[in-house]
């Protein structure tokens, strides 16, 4: 009995998502985090650096470091960080080449800039702000021993012991924004972001080009890190996929609606969904909602939300309320929105 409801479910889903069309809408999201008005130009600055310069062996044996890695790793968590604030541009990020040492462990925040170390770099750059990258440390686990790999030589299978790992890239970091107006850290934030990494190798040549692929995830994994951090203060894009009623394709209207907007005419779909309302109840429901969808892609939320009001309200169609809610949250992202964006962008 078990068995025959799960696979009457699963054939309930099937036949509910084949009743579906899609279209991707691409959104954007408001910043987490704004700074005052009065920061435009902000120079980033890496803290990272350990004032012991003696090299943990046991550490490097662990975890494959390599020379420089950090340092690296570093600069393209700032690359990262500066390509995630560009498209809307609320400040003028600027790295500078020193980096600086820092004091205590590397996964704690150390004792804070002096307020004059941080007026005399804003001088130096003509910045308004310092922000600090103050911890920063990389890691490269390997997470499975190594593995008898068969390797493939002109098709023949040839068995040895070959080595087939899986590692995980871990970037830890964390950053304070320096405001010298008000001599307040205006922001500390910490975070960790991880990537997944595997390869094999037969040969020596194998394992080199297996440790400069480790290099390049754990640089990668700070680039993103850098992402992170600045889609938490910049609006950032990412898109929703909201899906409409693509059945009963026996209503001509209705699915031709759909047909139309499968090339874009959205006006022509809204058109030919109008046109279904005089269907039966269930039918006028799904044409309802489509047409909210549709408003919705032309950018008319208002009206997308007086329909996808209606199809719950007048004909019951369930999967508007969700929507409606969803219509509302994008409102009010688009308000905030408005209040980070300056005058006149």
């Amino acid at each position: 009995m078990k068995k025959l409801t799960i696979f009457l479910m699963t054939l309930l889903a099937f036949f509910m998502l084949s009743s579906m069309a899609w279209v991707r809408i691409n959104l954007l999201k408001p910043a987490e985090i704004v700074y005052p008005d009065y920061i435009r130009k902000v120079v980033i600055l890496d803290r990272s650096a350990s004032e012991d310069a003696q090299r943990n062996k046991v550490e490097e044996a662990m975890t494959l470091e390599i020379y420089k890695q950090d340092e690296r790793a570093v600069r393209r968590l700032t690359e990262g960080l500066i390509d995630a604030c560009s498209e809307f541009n609320l400040y003028q990020l600027e790295r500078i080449d020193e980096r600086y040492t820092r004091s205590g462990k590397k996964a704690v925040f150390p004792k804070p800039l002096t307020w004059d170390e941080v007026s005399a770099l804003c001088e130096k750059h003509q910045a308004d702000a310092i922000l600090a990258i103050e911890i920063f440390d990389s890691d490269f686990i390997v997470t499975n021993p190594a593995q008898i790999i068969k390797q493939t030589i002109e098709g023949v299978i040839i068995s040895g012991r070959g080595i087939d790992l899986y590692g995980i890239a871990t970037i830890n970091f964390g950053i304070r924004l320096y405001d010298p107006v008000s001599k307040m850290i205006a922001d500390e934030y910490q975070g960790t972001h991880r990537m997944n990494i595997n390869a094999g190798a037969y040969s020596v040549q194998d394992v080199i080009n297996y440790v400069l692929n480790k290099v390049e995830a754990v640089n990668q994994a700070g680039y993103y890190a850098g992402q992170l951090y600045g889609e938490r203060i910049s609006p950032s894009s990412y898109s929703v996929v909201r899906e409409f009623y693509n059945k009963p394709k026996k209503n001509t209207d209705l699915r031709t609606g759909v047909r139309r907007s499968e090339v874009a005419d959205w006006n022509g779909a809204i058109e030919s969904w109008t046109r279904a309302l005089d269907a039966r109840r269930k039918i006028a429901g799904r044409a309802a909602y489509n047409i909210a969808v549709g408003w919705e892609v032309l950018g008319e939320i208002e009206k997308a939300k007086e329909w996808a009001s209606m199809a719950y309200t007048e004909y019951n169609e369930k999967m508007a309320k969700e929507y409606y809610d969803q219509l509302v949250y994008r409102q009010r992202e688009e308000a905030i929105m408005r209040r980070q964006m300056p005058q006149g962008q």
